[in-house]
């Protein structure tokens, strides 16, 4: 498959990465299978079933400590109260 330069920002508290934009820049697979390839075998078929999406060549531009605002947001909605310190001695 090949793949294509995303710039993103990730995450280590909840461990996802968030895309900002892509670079434009890819990479060929070389394989015959892959409709984006130069080496697909398929040239003049229209509908052949190969693959015809990049994958994320994921390149981090921040990397945070914290959770993502997505999971954030989700905890908040459910009252919990992420990275703050509570009182009494954790076991």
């Amino acid at each position: 498959m090949c793949n294509m330069e995303c710039v993103g920002d990730q995450y280590r508290g909840c461990g996802h990465y968030v895309p900002i934009y892509e670079t434009g820049n890819t990479t060929d697979c070389g394989s015959p299978y892959c409709k984006l390839s130069t080496a697909h075998m398929h040239k003049t078929a229209r509908n052949c079933g190969c693959n015809t999406e990049y994958a994320d060549h994921q390149r981090v531009r921040n990397l945070f400590q914290t959770k993502c605002e997505r999971c954030q947001a989700a905890e908040a909605a459910q009252g919990m109260d992420y990275g703050r310190r509570t009182a009494g001695r954790h076991r």
